[in-house]
Order: C-alpha cells, then sequence, then structure tokens
C-alpha cells in the first residue's frame, strides 16, 4: 500500500472513511434492533451470539 503525503489526500480519506463508519454503524444498530437475540452470559455481561449486541450486567 503506497503511503500519501499531501494532507489534503488523507484528510479526504479520514472524511470518507468516517462516513462509511457512520453507515455501517447505523446498520449494525439497525440489526441488533431487530436481532431476535440469544444471549450467552457471564457474571458481569450478556451477549447475543447473532449479532453481538452486549449489555452489562454490572451496575
Amino acid at each position: 500500500m503506497m503511503r500519501e503525503t499531501d494532507p489534503r489526500v488523507i484528510r479526504t480519506e479520514i472524511m470518507r472513511l468516517e462516513t462509511a463508519l457512520a453507515e455501517l454503524r447505523q446498520q449494525l444498530a439497525e440489526m441488533q434492533k431487530a436481532c431476535p437475540h440469544e444471549f450467552q452470559e457471564t457474571p458481569l455481561s450478556r451477549t447475543c451470539r447473532k449479532c453481538s449486541w452486549t449489555e452489562s450486567l454490572y451496575y
């Protein structure tokens, strides 16, 4: 992978990646919202085996 040294190109790439990340986070949130969770529990948390949604059991 060739590294770009122009700061404008790097900033543009960062913005592109941040936008893609936000879209992927939204997709994941929608999947987790609709998931019929199957939890695997530990003393501190429970995590869905299907969508990786995690909830802390330590309050």
